[in-house]
Parts: C-alpha cells; sequence; structure tokens
C-alpha cells in the first residue's frame, strides 16, 4: 500500500491578483519615511520592473544626517505573479540594504501593513535585522 502526501498552500484555479506597478501605492518608489530606533529615516527610491515575479530597487536615502545608498530586490512570493510587464506583485516580504559610508550595513526586512485595496499612505512594518524591535515605513513624507 502506498501513500501519496502533497504540500500545497493554493488552491486549485487560485488567480494571482495583479496590482499596477506603474502607480499602485504598495511600489517602493518615490520618497518613504519612517522612525528606526529612535533615527529619522528617509528614502527615496525607484523600483525597476525585472522579472514576472521582482522588481529592484535603488536610491538614497538618510539616516538622521547621515548619507545612505539604498539596493534591494522585492520578491513576489509564491501567492503572486506578474501577469503583464506593466504589473507588479505585491511582496510578501522585501530586504532593502541600507549601505552607509563609515559604519555598518544595515538590513531592513519588511512586511506590508496595507492590503492591496488600499490607498495612499501605503505602510510597511521594518525590521532592522539583528534587533526585534519593528517600525513603520510609509509612503511620502512625513
Amino acid at each position: 500500500m502506498f501513500a501519496l502526501l502533497t504540500a500545497c498552500t493554493r488552491e486549485v484555479g487560485f488567480i494571482p491578483t495583479p496590482i499596477a506597478f506603474a502607480d499602485h501605492p504598495s511600489i517602493l518608489r518615490g520618497t518613504w519615511t519612517g522612525t528606526v530606533t529612535g533615527q529619522t529615516l528617509r528614502l527615496d527610491l525607484t523600483a525597476i520592473y525585472d522579472t514576472s515575479s521582482r522588481y529592484t530597487v535603488s536610491g538614497t536615502g538618510t539616516l538622521n544626517a547621515e548619507a545612505l545608498t539604498v539596493t534591494g530586490t522585492v520578491m513576489g512570493g509564491s501567492s503572486y505573479r506578474y501577469l503583464r510587464p506593466q504589473l507588479s506583485p505585491i511582496p510578501d516580504e522585501y530586504t532593502l540594504t541600507l549601505q552607509r559610508p563609515s559604519q555598518a550595513d544595515l538590513n531592513l526586512t519588511c512586511t506590508p501593513i496595507s492590503g492591496p485595496a488600499a490607498t495612499d499612505p501605503w505602510q510597511w512594518s521594518c525590521r532592522v535585522s539583528g534587533t526585534a524591535s519593528t517600525f513603520t515605513l510609509s509612503k511620502g513624507t512625513p
């Protein structure tokens, strides 16, 4: 007697929700702000479509008065896929690297707070790698 076990997290017929890459508020582009362990974070980001399941992010920013260079890749996760080049998935999670000239890089891991139908301001719950504290990263200026 044989038993076949499978693991699947998606129902048969699951269809990913398309998100407009050009203008959806979840896409990491433009100005984003937050407070990281008592320090003011400001990011100015550009998003570039990469593949059907990810896009890249780059830009600059400041952590208090310290200048940052920002790079990262946003992965759509298993539940989202690009349906057309102008569409993007809402990521399950993303990681950004904040490169600081005179100190160690900071790696942020963020998950969405707002849902696919949300309007501005879009928000992410983020944490700095190696710490337990979280902060909210919001689209736009404070």
